[in-house]
This record gives C-alpha cells, sequence and structure tokens, in this order.
C-alpha cells in the first residue's frame, strides 16, 4: 500500500513541498520517518540569514575551549563550548556550515596570536665548555646558536640579548634536554 505523509516544518509548523533539497533536524531517539523534524525552505533560509557572525572571541581554560559569538542582529551566544575540526569550528549550538569555516578563520588568527610568542622548536648543542640553543617561535623569531650558562645564582645568561619570553621556555626546554640527556 502506497501511503503520503504530510511534510511539515518542525520550526514553524505549516506545511511545505521541499525545493531540490529535504532538510531535517536529526532526532536520534527517533524511530519511524514521521518522527523526523523536516525544515521548510523559508525557516532554513532565515536560519541561513540569521547566522551572519559578527565577532567571535575564543577561550581556552583547562584545556576546555569556548567561544562567545555577536552575530550582526546583535544576538549574543556566550561561551560555546567549540571544537576546531577539518576548517570548521564546531560548537554546542547548531550553526550552517558556512559560518562554522568563519569560525575556523576567526579561531586560526586568535590560535596564531596566542601561540606567537611560543616556542615551535628548540635546539641544543653540547660542546666543549660551550653550550648553544636554536629556537624558533610560532610568531617566526628565530635564535640561531646563541651561546648560554646559568650563573652562580642560577639565573640564565645569554650571550646576545634575548627576550625575557623566550628565555623562560629556553628555561624550561633545558631542563627537558637535560633529562632526556642523563646517562
Amino acid at each position: 500500500m502506497i501511503r503520503t505523509l504530510p511534510l511539515v516544518c518542525g520550526d514553524c509548523d505549516k506545511n511545505f513541498i521541499p525545493a531540490g533539497e529535504l532538510y531535517y533536524r536529526d532526532n536520534f531517539m527517533s524511530n519511524s520517518i514521521r518522527d523526523v523534524h523536516f525544515i521548510c525552505p523559508d525557516c532554513i533560509k532565515k536560519w541561513l540569514d540569521k547566522w551572519q557572525i559578527k565577532t567571535a572571541d575564543f577561550f581556552e581554560k583547562d584545556y576546555v575551549l569556548t567561544v562567545s559569538i555577536t552575530l550582526e542582529d546583535g544576538t549574543v551566544y556566550e561561551n560555546l563550548d567549540c571544537t576546531p575540526l577539518e576548517e570548521t569550528v564546531v560548537t554546542s549550538e547548531e550553526i550552517p556550515e558556512e559560518a562554522q569555516r568563519k569560525l575556523f578563520a576567526i579561531y586560526s588568527q586568535w590560535d596564531s596570536d596566542r601561540k606567537k610568542n611560543s616556542l615551535k622548536d628548540c635546539t641544543f648543542k653540547d660542546e666543549f665548555m660551550r653550550t648553544t640553543f636554536s629556537c624558533e617561535t610560532y610568531g617566526g623569531e628565530t635564535f640561531t646558536d646563541i651561546a648560554f650558562r646559568f650563573n652562580m645564582k642560577g639565573q640564565l645568561e645569554t650571550e646576545t640579548p634575548v627576550p625575557e619570553y623566550v628565555l623562560k621556555q629556553i628555561i624550561d626546554a633545558y631542563r627537558l634536554y637535560e633529562m632526556q640527556n642523563k646517562e
């Protein structure tokens, strides 16, 4: 027996005829096609139009990444859990893929700014009576074959000036290097 299924929008409750594609909201608890929440083309358009991102502020604490989003219409979503994946940022709020891609561009810039003073790599070279380091930050700063030593107070001294934020990371990296190279 052939049956009919009237399509009713799960957002505006109006009957509709799909235009090329049929949109629906995932419902993992449903066992029947009748339980699926279809979305009409007008509601999809409103949803897509709404998600025009004006600003997004990322924040990370204890390895949990969140984002606060302000849309062009003034709507604000605060502290949404989010995860960057394959050039998109997936959030705890359902948002269109185009907005996810825009969030990823904003995230990438934020992540670059946050990391720019962090060491990307660091190597040490031990020679007779001389230890040097070569390193690069994510921001592109490079320091090559800089001789260093620890003075009597345990402070790091370098033969040429190096920014303080790099010195702190060099100390940590050198401690790890020494631990790995103990015989």
